[in-house]
């Protein structure tokens, strides 16, 4: 009853007013109503041919020449392409995988049916079946859980790759015979309908067992590549592809630990002549890099750790070091575009502002450092001209809608303002929190960035409670020097609105300045990125900012996991929502958690400092636990050994599981999905 109460109070609060006064109801917080928060470009621009750009204002279309300045006749061959948006999501993408895969002359689709590899010629004939091993534990050329999932990314479930001449296929084959299962109920069905069994491999149990492939389009036996020294039971293979010639199959293997990488070449048709091209290891771990980028000559692009910094090193085809490439205190964020002829690559960075994104040039040659070529703090999208004189810069920060301009490509010198983003049409309308881009220091002096959205109205004088949404794994941000990102989250602005101010920051194991920071939280996930979120929060303690008595924390998966880590080991927070959270990291999956923390075995005390089960006696504040009942991912047996933990403490909480067969890692029922935003906004509120 206090809760139905509570939302009507929430609703007549939130009634809309006058025009430049209204808020946002409950009800449009919860299904993010079509209101717009987006910038609003002055007008639009588009490169047309060579130097000459188009500017669309108000229906009306121009045409300049970037050298003079001067409108042009409309070009003849066409536009160029449209300049990216002012802004940019923070998490990287996924890649996707489609239902078969087909060979580069068109002519072949390669599919999987029952665990075996097929192909089909579109030119006729029956299908090939080119593998015949495949059963309910061995799979050819198709990812099981944890590979799709940790090392080749959710939803690329084919793990084949076709020859450049079309004749031969690599595929991965996973041997599950030992991989455990874990058994999940759908409780909206009755028992005997309603089990789902998946391979699961808990930490310091057996992982799939891999092996790398080759078969002939033609058929015959596939050949296997030698993997040696490494032995089964703690090899992973993490990447692979031809090369350009279609001479050398080239993949990538690890430990199971992952602190040790090699990229290796054997030969395409055979499999044999296995040679071991680059070795990378850690005192922590090494992050899997992507495929290598060839270079017309032979040599090829190849992204490393080892400084410290993600930076790119070239190499010839043999493994030789030719030079290092980028270096800095800071990270190559990925190639942008190569220049052969003139021997430079252009890559995205991040040195001038951990949570911002820049154009960065180098020579291929290591011979002189990169140079940034965007201008000023924040989030910039670049296009280049056709000829590659000049550049459109996108660019946006916390307090700054946006804006195009016009650079030099040699100097990255900004020659004009070409246009610029107003505010949303909406705070016309509405009141809007205020942006705000803050840098801080943690207590041993490392320098924190993160963003701050201010109530409507926000006076200096007044302390006001916190809302800090969290992720916090390793090398995954949530803050962004950029307008959208702080100030386009309709749920954000409510909060704003509702007097709350709403702050992301990220710990140093999450921000993207590199593998030197991150590896602070090797064998103890959780220790370190909590002493960096108290001391971002005291910092908006000591300068005023934030009410030391109200604040909150909330996070999904790992940030469900901080969060309840939270809790359970910080007295800062009075409430705090965990989604779906790895409560104990021995029940997760081995190998996202043996990269971080090694083996149960082998780190026993570790685990135990990372575990909110253990910190159970300890919980303070009030904890709202939400669970997909069906989730495949971070199984809901986190969220009830806390639950039995917390009971056994005596401690009080609240909870909340979807037993719906779509709720699995995130809330998939959009009638439950309302239901948990409507829960969560709802608890944020009454308890600051």
């Amino acid at each position: 009853m206090r809760t139905s109460l509570f939302f009507a109070a929430a609703l007549v609060c939130a009634a809309p007013t006058f025009a430049q006064t209204k808020v946002f109801t409950f009800d449009e917080a919860l299904v993010r109503s079509g209101v717009s928060l987006s910038p609003v470009p002055q007008a639009s621009v588009s490169w047309a041919s060579g130097t000459v750009y188009k500017l669309t204002k108000e229906g009306v279309e121009r045409f300049i020449d970037a050298r003079t300045g001067k409108d042009v006749p409309q070009p003849k061959d066409g536009s160029a392409g449209q300049v990216p948006s002012a802004t940019t999501g923070g998490r990287r993408a996924r890649r996707g995988g489609g239902s078969s895969l087909t060979s580069p002359d068109g002519r072949y689709t390669a599919y999987v049916k029952n665990n075996n590899l097929y192909v089909k010629d579109s030119q006729g004939g029956d299908d090939k079946q080119l593998t015949k091993d495949g059963s309910g534990t061995i799979l050819n050329g198709i990812l099981d859980w944890v590979y799709d999932e940790e090392v080749y990314g959710r939803g690329g479930r084919y793990a084949i790759r076709w020859s450049p001449d079309n004749k031969h296929l690599a595929f991965l084959q996973l041997d599950e015979s030992r991989v455990k299962k874990y058994r999940l109920q759908d409780h909206t069905k009755r028992q005997q309908e309603a089990t789902e069994d998946w391979d699961y491999p808990l930490p310091g149990d057996p992982n799939p067992t891999a092996r790398l492939g080759i078969v002939s389009v033609e058929g015959g036996d596939p050949v296997f590549v030698d993997t040696r020294p490494f032995v089964p039971e703690d090899l992973l293979i993490v990447r692979f592809n031809f090369t350009p010639d279609g001479k050398r199959l080239y993949y990538q293997l690890q430990n199971r630990i992952q602190s040790q990488l090699e990229l290796r070449s054997a030969d395409a048709v055979t499999g044999n002549d296995s040679r071991t091209l680059i070795t990378e290891k850690s005192a922590q771990w090494v992050d899997v890099t992507e495929d290598p980028t060839w270079l017309a000559d032979g040599t090829f692009l190849w992204t490393s750790d080892r400084d410290g910094f993600r930076h790119l090193y070239r190499y010839k085809v043999d493994g030789t070091l030719v030079a290092q490439v980028t270096k800095g205190r800071y990270d190559m964020k990925g190639v942008t575009r190569l220049d052969e002829e003139k021997g430079l690559v252009y890559f995205n960075g991040n040195g001038v502002d951990v949570s911002g994104s820049h154009l960065y040039r180098a020579p291929l040659d290591g011979k002189s450092a990169p140079q940034c070529l965007t201008q000023g703090m924040g989030t910039h999208l670049v296009a280049f001209s056709p000829t590659e004189e000049f550049y459109l810069d996108t660019y946006s920060t916390a307090e700054n809608p946006g804006m195009v301009r016009l650079c030099d490509g040699k100097t990255g010198a900004v020659l004009k303002t070409v246009a610029k983003y107003d505010p949303p049409r909406s705070s016309a309308q509405y009141r809007l929190g205020v942006g705000k881009f803050v840098t801080l220091k943690a207590r041993d002096g490392y320098v924190l960035e993160g963003t701050l959205l201010l109530p409507p109205g926000y006076d200096p004088k007044k302390r006001y409670p916190v809302y800090m949404p969290v992720y916090a794994g390793p090398s995954a941000p949530t803050a962004r020097n950029s307008y959208s990102s702080v100030n386009g989250s309709i749920r954000d602005q409510f909060l704003a609105q509702n007097g709350i101010i709403v702050f992301k920051c990220d710990n140093r194991t999450a921000n993207p300045r590199g593998a030197e920071a991150q590896k602070c939280s090797y064998k103890q996930l959780g220790v370190r990125e909590l002493e960096d979120i108290e001391d971002a929060l005291k910092y908006l303690i000591d300068q005023g900012y934030a009410d030391k008595d109200r604040i909150s924390m909330e996070g999904w998966s790992y940030g469900g996991f901080m969060t309840a880590y939270a809790l359970t080991h910080s007295k800062m927070f009075k409430c705090g929502i965990a989604g779906a959270p790895p409560t104990d990291w021995a029940f997760y999956d081995t190998i996202y958690t043996e990269r971080y923390m090694s083996t149960p075995q082998l780190n026993p005390e570790g685990y135990k400092a990372a575990s909110c089960l253990e910190g159970a006696e300890n919980c303070h504040g009030k904890l709202l636990l939400v669970h997909g009942m069906m989730d495949d991912n971070v199984h809901l047996q986190n969220s009830v050994q806390l639950v039995y933990r917390l009971q056994k403490a005596g401690k009080d909480f609240e909870m909340m599981f979807y037993p719906a067969p779509t709720s699995r890692h995130g809330i998939g029922d959009p009638q439950q999905r309302q239901h948990s935003t409507r829960l969560m906004l709802g608890f944020l509120l009454k308890n600051l």
